[in-house]
């Protein structure tokens, strides 16, 4: 809890405002759920789904419910958000949430005559109009490359329009998915045509989108969602597939950080 702490008389004699000797109130955040208020089995209200997708009670970051996306071999689990929410968001905003992972991971499957192979998934995307080409796109502003070479995985951002090639910024294979749960963050400025993502609190560099005003190539970045989806997304077959969890989503215009009380995990 954010509390104002008291003027010092010192303060006061050299006419300082009290107002600077207060604590920064915490940002509040425009989309926020921790899914405590919804019931087992369902999603939040507001939201529509795509796939295996629902409140549990046995695993949570905070308080004791948080939503569960079970596997399946590929495809959407995840929950959808339209509205005037992101009207007033426009294109600049910060997002954040807690995930975790089940382990051990499927393993991508590499094809003969082959030495390698990927497993695509996304987080956290946006469908919208590219400001570049007019048409319609997806923005990936949470994905994971998984590699087939000592179970590694990369972030990314990317762009998948519906016609025309993907592209994106990744990092390297240098992070392994955890049963743990990560902090995950990302920025995203229309006006600079700019995209920053964090783990942990950690801006990972690789990831970083940055254009400038009015130059989209390579970018695409948005001046409005039309809609954000929120869970898990993976393009090649997965086996089993992917069971993994969020908690505590909020989205806003400005940094909300991490959860306070509740520590994230370090990436392993």
């Amino acid at each position: 809890m954010n509390r104002s702490v008291s003027c010092p008389a010192a303060a006061c004699f050299l006419g300082l405002s009290c107002l600077t000797m207060a604590e920064t109130p915490a940002p509040k955040p425009m989309i926020s759920e921790d899914f405590e208020s919804t019931a087992v089995g369902q999603i939040p209200a507001g939201f529509t789904k795509n796939g295996a997708v629902g409140v549990v009670d046995d695993v949570a970051h905070s308080g004791k419910h948080s939503l569960r996306m079970d596997p399946v071999e590929r495809g959407a689990r995840n929950i959808v958000k339209k509205g005037p929410e992101l009207a007033t968001l426009g294109g600049e905003h910060w997002g954040r949430l807690y995930f975790k992972v089940k382990l051990p991971v499927p393993a991508p499957v590499v094809p003969e005559g082959k030495n390698f192979a990927v497993i695509h998934s996304t987080l956290v995307s946006g469908k919208a109009t590219s400001p570049l080409f007019n048409d319609p796109i997806e923005v990936r502003m949470m994905g994971m490359v998984l590699g087939s070479k000592d179970g590694a995985f990369q972030y990314l951002y990317n762009v998948q329009p519906s016609k025309r090639k993907e592209f994106g910024a990744g990092s390297k294979y240098r992070f392994h998915y955890t049963d743990e749960w990560t902090l995950a963050e990302w920025h995203i400025d229309a006006a600079t045509q700019t995209y920053r993502f964090y783990i942990n609190g950690e801006e990972i560099p690789e990831c970083t989108v940055n254009k400038g005003a009015g130059k989209f190539e390579g970018a695409e970045i948005p001046t409005v969602f039309d809609s954000l989806s929120f869970g898990w997304t993976n393009y090649q077959a997965a086996g089993a597939g992917f069971t993994a969890w969020i908690d505590d989503l909020a989205v806003g215009k400005e940094r909300i950080g991490p959860l306070p009380g509740a520590g994230a995990a370090p990436q392993k």
